[in-house]
């Protein structure tokens, strides 16, 4: 029975959530996409850093080892050189003893290989071999163990051997050294150590070879530890193509004896002179490149650089990424619905304009029609109006009985045609321009003529009234008749909905200074949700006898006094019309 308009009945949705989902997922693609892409660039330029910084150090250590061995090298072929070269010979004794020191190292190292397993010949040639000496011996009571690299190259032994005092428990190590008598510089070198893995002395003897190759690592040894510790290096190394280890520095733990580098086994044996290769490990940025010392040294120099700083700053980054892109999700939600509101209520006005087109357009529509049954219809109802009054008074019946029934047949037609002709007003009220007479008017008035009228018919159907003015209404300008006629209508229509009695409420206060508010309430049945929307469109009614043109021309009556008309219900509570009437302005 009852109609809200479309705009103010139906429940607005704020948004969408597929679409809001799928331009916020959009949005979060792109910055996951913008994220990646940036956080590469930024990790590749501070791993590019690290090259660059990989580069210049192998540059200069490189340069500092040829340097170095070049002089090294002059002062081995030529002694009178070292003056020249700015070496003394104090400066030459230690790096003699730099060596004898280095080939003790050595020994150790072989002592822990051997271990506590029974030792052979084989095994001992094995080290042998693999440590690159001349010679060495394991002497055990009355077992002699030998291995030589060649034939003859180990001098005689005095009697008593130059390592007795190991034997009778006085010395812990002892070397024995030849020299060149032209140069005063080492052409054999042997040296011995009680062993702490095993039992015995371990005798390890170099030849004029291994010492050129033991004095080149003590000066590129020496080089690496001036540069040990600077910046961010990790592990210096100096490494012949074969993976021989020549001069090393590792800060991290355990990995003093190193395994060769996989640069070096690999495609770095083919590279070209100064190409360099970079390999990223965990916390560790490598850089290798094939080096040219000198003739008889040419390998790789390996620099290892800690990227502790730069996994820093890429997880920085990071962290102020998802920040970044957490906040602006956050804010692109609310700022995808605050759109999406805006959006509904735009097209919840838009609609609102669609309807009263429609509806001007049906009211169009219906003026023709109106114009065309006034026109065809009138008239005839006219006549057939005195038609029936002329019978009434021209043609009365004699019997009494019949005399009752006739005048009562003729009422009939007359309240009939009657009927017909309001429906034509009707119909005419909303084809012609609206002919308001309006002048000052009291609500408070006009609310008391309803109440009169109501008492009757409130009685009859069980209903209670209960009426709620404001005794200091503002006056309005309207036409009291058309007004009466419209809330009349809405009154009508809350009477009809409560046929097993119930409350009818009227009601009337200020709304705003420029508004009154006028609503009017009942505890019927309720408009059903699914003819919510199609109140105020011609034709519609529930009735059976109804002609669907009591509340649209409620409607169009309020329109033109300048108002609007909304309704609230609820199915089996009731239905409450609210309508908005401006009040009568000052003149100035």
């Amino acid at each position: 029975m009852y109609m809200n308009e479309p705009a103010v009945s139906k429940k607005r949705r704020i948004f969408r959530p597929l679409s809001f989902f799928v331009i916020w997922g959009l949005l979060a693609l792109l910055l996951i996409l913008n994220g990646l892409y940036e956080g590469k660039r930024a990790k590749d330029n501070l791993y590019r850093l690290l090259a660059d910084e990989g580069a210049a150090i192998i540059e200069g250590l490189t340069r500092a080892a040829q340097s170095s061995l070049t002089f090294l090298t002059a002062i081995e072929t030529m002694p009178e050189a070292a003056l020249l070269a700015g070496y003394s010979p104090g400066n030459l004794l230690a790096l003699e003893e730099s060596v004898i020191d280095w080939f003790l190292e050595i020994a150790l190292q072989i002592d822990q290989k051997l271990g506590r397993e029974p030792l052979g010949s084989e095994r001992l040639a094995e080290v042998g071999r693999e440590e690159r000496i001349a010679g060495a011996e394991v002497v055990t009571g009355q077992t002699h163990i030998v291995y030589h690299r060649q034939k003859g190259i180990t001098p005689r032994d005095s009697q008593p051997p130059f390592y007795q005092g190991l034997v009778q428990g006085k010395a812990s190590y002892a070397i024995r050294r030849s020299e060149k008598r032209a140069s005063g510089q080492m052409d054999f070198l042997s040296v011995a150590i009680l062993r702490k893995t095993g039992e015995g002395i371990l005798v390890l003897h170099a030849d004029q070879t291994d010492i050129y190759h033991l004095r080149r690592r003590v000066v590129l040894q020496g080089m690496i530890d001036e540069w040990a510790g600077k910046a961010d290096i990790l592990y210096l190394r100096f490494q012949g193509k074969d993976g021989e280890v020549w001069a090393a520095f590792d800060s991290r733990e355990g990995r003093k004896n190193e395994e060769r580098s996989r640069l070096a086994d690999g495609g770095a044996q083919a590279d070209r002179p100064g190409t360099i290769r970079s390999r990223i490990g965990k916390g560790v940025f490598e850089a290798t490149q094939a080096v040219f010392l000198d003739a008889n040294s040419q390998g790789f120099l390996l620099v290892g650089l800690s990227t502790e700083k730069v996994d820093q700053i890429i997880a920085g980054d990071v962290r102020n990424l998802i920040l970044f892109s957490f906040f602006l999700l956050t804010f692109a939600g609310v700022g995808i619905v605050f759109i999406y509101r805006l959006e509904t209520r735009h097209l919840a006005r838009v609609r609102e304009m669609e309807e009263k087109i429609h509806r001007s357009e049906k009211l169009s529509s219906l003026a023709d029609l109106a114009a065309g049954v006034a026109h065809e219809i009138r008239n005839p109802l006219n006549a057939i109006g005195m038609a029936i009054q002329r019978l009434q008074r021209e043609f009365p019946q004699k019997n009494p009985e019949l005399q009752k029934e006739y005048f009562h047949f003729t009422d009939v037609l007359r309240g009939e045609v009657k009927r017909v002709n309001e429906i034509i007003e009707q119909f005419l009220y909303f084809a012609r321009p609206a002919r308001l007479s309006l002048q000052p008017l009291w609500l408070k008035d006009l609310f008391r003529d309803l109440a009169v009228l109501l008492k009757e018919p409130a009685e009859r159907g069980k209903i209670i009234l209960e009426e709620d003015v404001d005794s200091l209404l503002p006056p309005m300008r309207g036409d009291r008749q058309r007004l009466q006629e419209a809330l009349w209508n809405l009154i009508q229509n809350s009477l009809q909905a409560m046929a097993a009695g119930g409350r009818l409420r009227l009601s009337a206060r200020p709304q705003n200074p420029g508004e009154i508010r006028i609503e009017i309430s009942d505890t019927g049945e309720g408009i059903p949700e699914e003819n919510l929307g199609r109140i105020f469109d011609f034709y519609f009614t529930t009735k059976e006898k109804g002609m669907g043109l009591g509340l649209p021309l409620a409607h169009k009556i309020i329109q033109e006094h300048g108002g609007t008309i909304a309704v609230r219900s609820q199915r089996g509570k009731g239905t409450t019309f609210e309508i908005l009437l401006p009040v009568l302005k000052e003149e100035k």
